[in-house]
């Protein structure tokens, strides 16, 4: 009886251990790495995006956009970006830049609309990270940013959240950092 004891927790020992150094990302890798590298880009202009939808739909005029970006290195795409944000019609910041994103993404590095989920995915989880990093950065607390971000049903935003208010990176390495580690378990 004491050795079938033995043999049973010895295996339920090894069992979670196993399960516990299982890694959780899918076995199946979607993009190749250049369509991640390609991606990468687009979340770069995702965030211009973000910023020219928050703008219009505050009322901003869209000169003023045109004028922040005049003169800066990239001011032919972030001009271009501006007009195009400007001449679609719109009502969520958020879910305009997600679709901005997922048209780079087929543009830019042709990943399909019927292969682009997992990268969308991924680059909501940069902009829960820019978020994030603009409530840190004006002074709201964690519990305020935690609060912001409960309404999903998942717990990966508050776990890119306890990142964001942990790390001492800027705005652009907390995102990239997000998009990474998001991209990485799904890239060749």
């Amino acid at each position: 009886m004491k050795y079938v004891f033995t043999t049973l927790l010895l295996s339920a020992v090894l069992l979670l251990t196993a399960c516990v150094t299982t890694n959780n990302a899918p076995e199946k890798k979607y993009y190749t790495n250049t369509e991640y590298s390609k991606m990468t880009y687009c979340i770069g202009i995702s965030d211009t995006a973000m910023y020219a939808a928050s703008a219009k739909l505050k009322g901003t005029p869209k000169q003023q956009l045109l004028d922040y970006y005049a003169n800066k290195p990239s001011e032919q795409l972030q001009s271009a970006t501006v007009n195009k944000v400007y001449a679609a019609n719109f009502t969520n910041a958020w879910d305009y830049t997600v679709s901005f994103f997922d048209e780079c993404a087929l543009n830019l590095a042709g990943v399909t609309k019927q292969r682009v989920n997992f990268a969308s995915f991924c680059s909501q989880n940069a902009l829960i990270a820019n978020a994030a990093y603009l409530h840190k950065q004006s002074g709201r607390t964690k519990e305020y940013s935690l609060q912001h971000f409960s309404i999903f049903k998942s717990k990966t935003p508050l776990e890119i959240v306890e990142r964001v208010y942990a790390s001492s990176r800027n705005r652009s390495e907390v995102k990239l950092d997000e998009w990474n580690r998001c991209m990485e378990k799904i890239s060749d």
